[in-house]
């Protein structure tokens, strides 16, 4: 096996944790790679950072753009990419230096289109804050049409590897200048792949920063939620896939919409009117949501939001949030 695998890494404005990423990179087990840096209009030393590494090892390409958001700076690398074999890293984060090795042999065995494996949010001191685990069997070959619960995978793009023809023959990309671009794509690409796999093993290191999407405090940006599953629905309607995931897509608008997206929105300063306008979205789409068979997918916490959610208890999201801040303020002091 030695395929050439090319890792596309968009880029902006994160110099403070670039270097970590790409050394992560450089120095993975697996050498036949292509690493593909696209500066997406950086206004720090993100720039010099990867051009330095771009004049030390050859496997390293080095391309400038005006900022087109994450969604344009992938699709920048794909135009780029020569090899048979994707994966996408965010320039904050860090991998551990077998993944390439493991999750490009588990592609090319059982012929797969996505492998996908496990990741773990950790802080600035590399510490995890939480491991996330897969609900799906190591040893099995999934087939989306038949096991249409792999559609439902949290939609982040960087801890999968991806067969490049997916992308030929399905000619999807990611959308620019916009947030959930992930949650607009993943399914999409799931839906269209053939054969799917897993890896239980922690590769992927996502560094929880508060400045990160999930963390945004702008209404108008949480909204954004509405608008990517809008764009789910409509291409699955469009492609005559809708009928067949319905259950599927109902249930990734219970979580991204209902569930999380009200969780985030709940702890923002006169969001009342946006949370009502999240759970009318819901109802409206998806009016039976309440007897979708996938409820046993959500962890007991997200259950637990969900039943505050339902029953008009929101304040007790926004309660234990204000807990939260001042255990924080007493540590300090």
């Amino acid at each position: 096996m030695n395929e050439l695998v090319s890792i596309v890494v968009p880029i902006y404005n994160v110099e403070k944790y670039l270097s970590k990423c790409i050394d992560s990179l450089i120095s993975q087990t697996y050498k036949n790679l292509e690493i593909i840096l696209v500066n997406d209009g950086s206004t720090d030393q993100s720039g010099e950072i990867a051009q330095q590494y771009a004049k030390q090892d050859s496997r390293i390409r080095y391309i400038v753009q005006k900022n087109k958001g994450l969604g344009g700076a992938r699709n920048t690398g794909l135009e780029y990419a020569k090899g048979n074999y994707i994966l996408f890293i965010d320039s904050d984060d860090y991998i551990r230096n077998n993944m390439v090795e493991k999750m490009a042999k588990v592609l090319e065995k059982n012929n797969l289109d996505i492998v996908v494996c496990e990741y773990e949010r950790v802080n600035e001191n590399g510490e995890c804050i939480e491991s996330h685990q897969l609900p799906f069997l190591e040893q099995k070959v999934y087939e989306p049409l038949h096991q249409k619960e792999v559609l439902l995978m949290d939609p982040a793009e960087w801890n999968k590897m991806y067969k490049r023809e997916l992308f030929e023959h399905t000619n999807l990309r990611f959308p620019d200048r916009v947030w959930y671009e992930d949650l607009r794509t993943t399914p999409k690409l799931i839906a269209q792949a053939k054969r799917v796999g897993f890896l239980h093993e922690p590769f992927y290191l996502y560094l929880q920063r508060a400045s990160s999407i999930m963390n945004s405090t702008t209404l108008s940006r949480q909204a954004e939620s509405l608008q990517a599953m809008d764009d789910l629905i409509h291409y699955f309607k469009a492609n005559h896939l809708y009928k067949t995931y319905e259950k599927e897509l109902e249930f990734l608008c219970i979580a991204h919409v209902y569930v999380f997206g009200i969780n985030r929105v709940a702890r923002i300063p006169h969001s009342k009117a946006m949370i009502q306008k999240f759970k009318e979205y819901t109802v409206e789409n998806f009016p039976n949501f309440h007897s979708n068979p996938y409820f046993s997918l959500f962890t007991p916490k997200e259950k637990k939001f969900y039943e505050w959610i339902d029953h008009n208890q929101i304040w007790k999201i926004q309660l234990g949030d204000k807990v939260k801040k001042e255990v924080k303020k007493w540590k300090k002091h």
